[in-house]
């Protein structure tokens, strides 16, 4: 032990995490340092990645306090259910960045009462929004070990394991591949765990296998993810992602993990049962007016069908675009932005059939551990997301309003949902306060007419950075072991 605590008192130690999460929680306060310092600007599209190098830790722990008066609430909260009720949180997060191996890992313990809500008796594709109380535990309790990754690695090149949530795009509310919506699943990943450059080119690539365990049918999940990066001015960044789940079973015979893994890169593989998207992101960024424009483009399970593109260019199409801006008015201390994610049917459906979003039955309609892991607003959906707020180093406050809609081309009234949130956060030293507020209205709800549901949710969070605090007590050790 006492040679363990000698090695960790000799490395270098930093405040803050070493690794940049899927969780979007605190991009904003990132970007926004990277914009005002301008030094070396770091590409969030895909994350989890390592953004501090060279023998480091990082060690925080953080206690949340939820209270939610309505049904299950908040999206791209990872294991945290917010359902009907009190709820806590706790986790202590351990990470660790060296020459050769890398890790993170976060012992947690979650509760919430997650009391009873109303069934709004939706059907298929809308029985897996974030508003229904899939499990039905009172109190519902969970703990265990999440945003697990250990790497091998050398420079920015790595191989290993991780339960840890994902997030694949641009966008700072949702994405149409990949975000931390909920539980993250346990994969091989190969690739880059940091972007790797050369000269003023950047790449980030992986490549992800899993198979789901806490989805219906038990499906294997394959993705192949990349992005390249160009440091010119502005600087352009641009990205492709295919991803596919594939039944374990296909033509009433087994299908070998093999053959699951390499679906992707193998076209005589004869697996029938399978679901794929394809999804280019297009950003740029402008550092020294602190503005990100960016743009998400993907296609279902038929992008492979030129002509069907060609025809009908909306057919199985999703977008998102939007911008954020950091400084504007040129006051440092201002940040806005807004995004649009539209998965609304073709505008032919009525007259050919439409593939829909994270449409197919057999795989539980894109989902694992009851919630969807890509964009939270689901199938035949659109959702528009807009904040303006201060944001210093000491406390910010950032108001935001969500508009978004269910069911948007069905001939009944679609659903729709309107929240107002106000996000405060405070900091005290080694200490970072946060209180955020959020009301929602649900307007047709259940796709009955003029039906409403109305409900609050006001979460309380600190969190302490440790590092500092730990990499003293090492050293007073040293000393007295020493004397």
């Amino acid at each position: 032990m006492r040679n363990f605590l000698t090695i960790i008192g000799l490395l270098t130690y930093v405040s803050g995490q070493l690794i940049l999460p899927a969780d979007p929680y605190d991009l904003i306060k990132h970007e926004k340092m990277i914009y005002i310092q301008n030094n070396n600007l770091l590409q969030t599209v895909l994350r989890p990645q390592i953004h501090k190098k060279g023998n480091q830790w990082s060690l925080t722990l953080r206690s949340e306090l939820f209270y939610n008066n309505g049904a299950p609430n908040l999206e791209n909260m990872g294991n945290r259910l917010v359902g009907n009720g009190t709820g806590l949180f706790t986790g202590i997060n351990i990470s660790y960045s060296g020459k050769f191996v890398s890790f993170n890992v976060e012992p947690f313990y979650f509760t919430t009462q997650n009391k009873k809500v109303e069934d709004l008796n939706r059907e298929g594709l809308f029985t897996q929004l974030n508003d229904v109380r899939h499990n039905g535990e009172t109190p519902y309790v969970t703990s265990g070990l999440r945003e697990t990754q250990f790497y091998f690695n050398y420079q920015e090149f790595g191989f290993g394991f991780s339960n840890a949530n994902m997030w694949w795009g641009p966008g700072l509310h949702t994405s149409l591949t990949m975000t931390n919506n909920t539980t993250g699943f346990p994969h091989l990943m190969m690739g880059t765990i940091g972007e790797k450059r050369y000269r003023n080119v950047g790449f980030n690539i992986r490549y992800v296998f899993s198979q789901l365990d806490k989805t219906e049918n038990n499906p294997n999940y394959t993705a192949l993810v990349g992005t390249v990066t160009f440091y010119t001015e502005p600087i352009i960044t641009i990205g492709l992602n295919r991803n596919m789940l594939s039944s374990d079973r296909s033509n009433g015979k087994e299908v070998s993990k093999f053959d699951a893994a390499t679906i992707l890169f193998r076209q005589s593989i004869n697996i029938k049962d399978t679901y794929q998207t394809l999804a280019a992101y297009f950003t740029l960024d402008f550092p020294k007016s602190g503005l990100k424009v960016f743009f998400e483009l993907g296609t279902t399970d038929r992008w492979q069908d030129w002509t069907d593109f060609l025809n009908y260019p909306d057919h199985g199409i999703g977008s998102i675009f939007g911008f954020r801006q950091y400084g504007p008015f040129n006051n440092q201390k201002l940040v806005m932005g807004f995004e649009y994610a539209r998965l609304v049917q073709s505008s032919f459906w009525e007259k050919r059939p439409t593939p829909n979003w994270y449409g197919n039955p057999l795989f539980d309609y894109s989902t694992y551990d009851g919630r969807r892991w890509a964009a939270h607003s689901g199938s035949d959906s659109d959702d528009f997301f807009i904040y303006f707020g201060y944001q210093s180093d000491q406390w910010s406050f950032i108001p935001v309003l969500n508009y978004e809609r269910h069911g948007v081309l069905y001939t009944r009234p679609a659903e729709v949902k309107m929240e107002v949130r106000l996000d405060f956060r405070y900091t005290y030293k080694e200490y970072h306060f946060n209180i955020f507020f959020e009301r929602e209205w649900l307007e047709h709800a259940g796709f009955v007419p003029n039906k409403w549901r109305i409900g609050n949710v006001i979460w309380f969070g600190v969190e302490r950075d440790l590092t500092a605090l730990f990499a003293k007590k090492v050293s007073n050790f040293r000393k007295t072991s020493n004397e």
